[in-house]
């Protein structure tokens, strides 16, 4: 059997573009709330945003998104 892997690079944009997009479609929210939410605990049912968490955790801690949802 023939093991593949697939390894996806994502640039801060794509990354910022995929959170944003989602977080707007699912939540009516801008990406950067949804991260300020989530810092303060007040995001319910954490496994359904489970993909939006990874992406946060794609970028660097000094991030300026970071800043912006304080």
């Amino acid at each position: 059997m023939l093991k593949t892997s697939t390894t996806l690079d994502l640039s801060r944009a794509d990354i910022l573009a995929r959170l944003d997009g989602a977080t707007k479609e699912r939540l009516r929210i801008p990406a950067r709330e949804f991260v300020r939410l989530y810092r303060a605990g007040k995001l319910e049912d954490l496994g359904s945003f489970a993909d939006l968490i990874s992406l946060i955790y794609l970028l660097p801690e000094d991030d300026p998104l970071f800043a912006d949802a304080a």
